[in-house]
């Protein structure tokens, strides 16, 4: 190789070494830009900088971020590493080594204000807009113009992102159903639903679709965390509880229930706490309800493996200017069965007691279609 050759290749070669840029690496691997990786392997996300811009204000922050956005280029979520003050600033851009690692998700690294990674992926299951989503890291520094003011925004390093395909329309796995489902379809997002804060362990997570002003739900309950839980019990549960709800706590004594049996939060499901009530267990529009059995107002239901029951009803309320009492406000409906792969677990879908112009046959319908999408 001639000296001129040689000279120009280390000079490239420098130059390459020396660029400023971002880089992100999956399982220890540089990943470009425009790259599209595995959910599975988002876990290992590092990050690391080189050269950033030599601007740094006398007050202000920087930030290292990695943000989520869906594929409408809408913000989901962030994380980050933020610095504050000049003297962290410079010695964080200046001193970081370029051979530095910073883990994204493991670690105390980076942090979040929002849920963990593994919660938003799971969120993204079933939501349309999140069939795919764009992770972008970038580096910038804001300036304090004021107190709790400040500038806009410096980018000190090109951004840089890649893809993450999250779910296929045919084969939509839903973790907190432990159930796949073919979402060809249901045309609506499947979006998490949960009864209380993800702290207090009696919280349920399940699902909601919200179709022609309908709220749908969509809920697995734990044989393991209610000791003594069945598809009969469940079943139990439910009509009992809307039987106190819509006669005001107040039943006769074959309808006697003690609800710290199990707990289930039908009240947060359901939304039982709202103006409308089942008008089927209510003893004022349906008097000869005092003194059957409740669970004799079930249908028997059977999709595959799956088995259980089915119960539905019109909705009354009671005007609040006149006190009238209103029929068939709304329509209700619900299927509880057992699941057809996970004998620990207990399905129910049902919609949100509320006034709407859906007939039966449309709660009904909605139902069943999603039902027999799912994969036994």
């Amino acid at each position: 190789m001639k000296i001129t050759r040689l000279f120009l290749f280390l000079s490239l070669l420098f130059f390459s070494f020396g660029k400023a840029q971002l880089s992100a690496f999956i399982n220890g691997k540089e990943v470009k830009s425009g790259a599209t990786i595995s959910k599975k392997d988002l876990a290992t996300l590092q990050v690391s900088f080189k050269k950033p811009k030599n601007v740094i204000p006398y007050s202000g922050f920087s930030h290292l971020y990695v943000q989520f956005a869906d594929n409408t280029n809408t913000y989901i979520t962030h994380w980050g590493m933020q610095k504050d003050g000049y003297t962290a600033m410079e010695d964080f851009l200046k001193n970081t080594p370029a051979t530095k690692k910073f883990s994204v998700f493991e670690g105390n690294d980076f942090y979040t204000k929002g849920n963990t990674l593994q919660w938003v992926l799971d969120g993204a299951n079933g939501s349309e807009n999140q069939k795919s989503i764009k992770v972008e890291i970038g580096l910038w520094v804001k300036e304090e113009t004021g107190y709790q003011q400040y500038g806009q925004k410096v980018q000190l390093l090109e951004p840089i992102s890649f893809n993450v395909p999250i779910w296929e329309t045919k084969n939509l796995y839903l973790p907190y159903l432990d159930l796949t489902i073919d979402k060809t379809n249901i045309k609506e997002d499947i979006d998490t639903d949960q009864t209380g804060s993800t702290a207090d362990p009696r919280t349920e997570v399940g699902y909601q679709m919200n179709r022609n002003q309908v709220t749908y739900l969509v809920y697995a309950f734990e044989k393991s965390s209610h000791p003594g839980l069945t598809v009969d019990e469940v079943a139990k549960d439910f009509i009992h509880k809307v039987a106190y709800d819509s006669n005001n706590d107040k039943v006769k004594k074959i309808h006697e229930y003690d609800f710290k049996k199990y707990e289930l939060p039908w009240y947060d499901i359901c939304d039982l706490f709202r103006d409308e009530h089942i008008q089927n267990v209510d003893y004022y529009t349906n008097k000869s309800v005092k003194s059957i059995d409740l669970m004799t107002l079930y249908q028997k239901a059977e999709f595959g493996k799956m088995k259980g029951y089915s119960f539905e009803s019109g909705l009354y309320n009671t005007g609040r200017q006149d006190g009238k009492l209103y029929k068939d406000v709304g329509q209700f409906k619900i299927y509880i069965l057992n699941h057809p792969t996970n004998p620990d677990l207990i399905l129910m879908i049902c919609n949100k007691v509320l006034r709407s112009t859906a007939t039966a046959q449309d709660l009904d319908t909605y139902m069943q279609t999603f039902l027999k999408s799912i994969k036994q």
